[in-house]
């Protein structure tokens, strides 16, 4: 029995009475074939949509049901998760001298650093003092921002309650108002990770449409109104809505046609490559996975995503060759993510769910076994 398999059977059968497998389908809205395949080990995951119906149906976060870490990996002689929840939720006025807000802004700039890096033990260590200081200092979008990386931070590792106090405290405290929209994305982003997915249109949507820029709007503007189209079409996808989805980035794609090139505006990648990336994700959501490869062609040479940006969409990419029988090719896509990038990899559960996948086919290769050894898969 796989991961997500064994979760669905211990969840399942806890309940009194004794929740069945049609009981389940039914609840989910899925075939009962999909829960047998999953709970036998003939089937490693499923479809985001359909793994979001299952645990809503057990009334479960869906980070539980897909084994997202809710731990670092290493052990910090500072800071850490602990350490983050008390800075984010303080009962009493912690003592310290102020610190200048220049000195916050540069921590908080190596902090996206380390977040587009996909190095949270180091984030764990640094965001609890800075979020500390930014409070103590009373530098409203220093401490907006802060709250934001540990928000998203938080997500990667499992902790998907903390993440939306940490994200409301972000829009509490955000005062310049595309900051706060860029807050919002990550806010949206929080609730798609809840299994919220309505809630996470709604939310980007209508920030989207309170902002909308006129004709001669600032480049930064246009960037976080484009941000907020791309993330309520992959809101819109995991609800199901592919027409939805595809009509938002349309919207998007125009939005970057008219800026011209990527853009980096409050640490939020948007551009043509952005909404590639997006649309090759919401291909993949629908389960077309030949239409995702095909979109992948559009992708820029030189694009202006993050490091962890383009990670996960070559794990996209590396799951649509799966799905679609060519395991050399996905194999070489998801070796070459672990090269590229893999302190994000080691927190992802995606990968590790391709690569759970092409381990059960029945001769894996030898790089094949060795990432699922290395990422904790079999």
């Amino acid at each position: 029995m796989n991961e997500i398999g064994s979760r669905i059977y211990e969840l399942r059968s806890e309940r009194m009475p004794r929740l069945t497998q049609r009981e389940l389908a039914d609840r989910a809205g899925v075939s009962i074939d999909v829960i047998q395949r999953l709970e036998q080990g003939r089937k490693s995951s499923a479809r985001l949509p359909t793994l979001t119906a299952i645990a809503t149906a057990l009334d479960v976060d869906l980070a539980y049901l897909v084994g997202k870490p809710t731990h670092l990996q290493s052990v910090p002689a500072g800071g850490g998760l602990l350490a983050l929840r008390r800075a984010l939720t303080p009962v009493i006025d912690e003592p310290g001298d102020p610190v200048p807000v220049d000195e916050l802004r540069g921590t908080v700039a190596d902090a996206w650093g380390a977040y587009w890096r996909g190095d949270y033990d180091l984030l764990s260590s640094v965001l609890p003092g800075v979020i500390s200081d930014a409070r103590r200092s009373g530098a409203g979008d220093v401490f907006a921002e802060a709250a934001q990386i540990a928000a998203a931070t938080l997500v990667h590792l499992g902790h998907a309650d903390l993440s939306l106090v940490a994200v409301d405290q972000a829009l509490s405290a955000a005062q310049d108002p595309l900051l706060r929209a860029a807050v919002v994305g990550t806010q949206s982003w929080v609730l798609l990770n809840q299994a919220r997915s309505d809630d996470a249109v709604a939310t980007a949507v209508r920030a989207a449409d309170a902002m909308e820029p006129r004709r001669k709007a600032a480049p930064e503007a246009v960037s976080m109104w484009g941000n907020l189209l791309v993330t309520a079409a992959t809101a819109a996808a995991r609800a199901g809505d592919d027409d939805e989805a595809q009509d938002l980035l349309r919207a998007a794609h125009g939005a970057a046609v008219r800026l011209g090139k990527d853009r980096n505006d409050y640490n939020t990648a948007f551009g043509v490559s952005q909404v590639v990336m997006q649309r090759v994700d919401v291909a993949v959501v629908a389960g077309d996975y030949a239409r995702a490869l095909d979109v992948a062609a559009d992708m820029p040479r030189r694009t202006g995503l993050p490091l962890a940006a383009r990670a996960r969409h070559k794990v996209d990419l590396a799951h649509a060759h799966a799905r679609l029988g060519r395991s050399r090719d996905a194999e070489r896509v998801l070796l070459a993510v672990e090269r590229t990038a893999p302190q994000w990899m080691r927190y992802q559960t995606f990968p590790r769910a391709v690569v759970g996948e092409l381990l059960s086919a029945r001769r894996p290769s030898p790089g094949v076994r060795g990432l699922a050894r290395r990422l904790g898969v079999g």
